[in-house]
């Protein structure tokens, strides 16, 4: 029962929801998800432990940054690839998360980092419109 708890805990959020949703679009890094969601990088490491711990993301190197993406199909007997079967078309077909989707999609992940060194704050998505 601990995991079942972890894993509706860690989807019983919307940043965290709204993570999983960038993250069916390709890996992403922390700076990009903290730029995307507007929230402190903190924060956003915070969701992003939640979401591992769940077994829902995990994190690979790729050059200098550190990818999060969705665990690749875990395996059939694990009730996660059953549940993530139901949920990607919800996340996908949302019309609040696509648009989020939409918009974050020109986030650019080297514009980001060079930012960062000059220390420009960054400004997140807004879901309104």
């Amino acid at each position: 029962m601990k995991l079942l708890l972890k894993v509706m805990k860690a989807l019983a959020d919307g940043n965290r929801l709204r993570i999983l949703r960038l993250l069916l679009d390709r890996p992403r890094c922390v700076c990009e998800l903290q730029q995307a969601l507007g929230i402190s990088q903190p924060s956003v490491s915070k969701h992003l432990r939640i979401l591992e711990e769940a077994g829902l993301v995990d994190k690979e190197r790729s050059g200098q940054f550190i990818d999060y993406r969705l665990v690749p199909a875990p395996h059939p007997s694990d009730a996660r690839a059953a549940l993530m079967t139901h949920l990607i078309p919800w996340l996908q077909d949302d019309p609040e998360l696509k648009a989020f989707s939409l918009r974050a999609a020109q986030i650019d992940r080297r514009s980001l980092c060079t930012r960062a060194s000059t220390a420009e704050p960054a400004v997140g998505l807004t879901l309104e419109g």
